[in-house]
């Protein structure tokens, strides 16, 4: 991890999990929050470039329609009737 301490900027190396390439990553964060997804050069098999679905991370980490939490189903397959549970009664 490299920072700017006058900014509040660094960056974190990672790893996409959008697929099973799982190519390396490096993520800008600011102020506590993402702002810049790219590939990182140093990883072997990707070799610096993410495609459309690693890029589209940020997208997927803030969206306010994400998953947050376990859920299960309650009406019939295909109603999109959900109810929220514990990680409990998930596990």
């Amino acid at each position: 991890m490299s920072a700017n301490e006058e900014t509040g900027v660094y960056q974190v190396k990672t790893a996409c999990r959008a697929c099973i390439a799982n190519c390396g990553v490096i993520a800008t964060v600011e102020n506590g929050r993402v702002v810049k997804l790219e590939g990182n050069p140093e990883d072997p098999m990707s070799k610096g470039r993410l495609c459309a679905k690693g890029l589209s991370g940020i997208q997927a980490l803030y969206n306010p329609n994400r998953i947050k939490y376990p859920m299960k189903r309650i009406g019939p397959r295909g109603s999109g009737q959900w109810e929220r549970i514990s990680w409990d009664e998930a596990l």
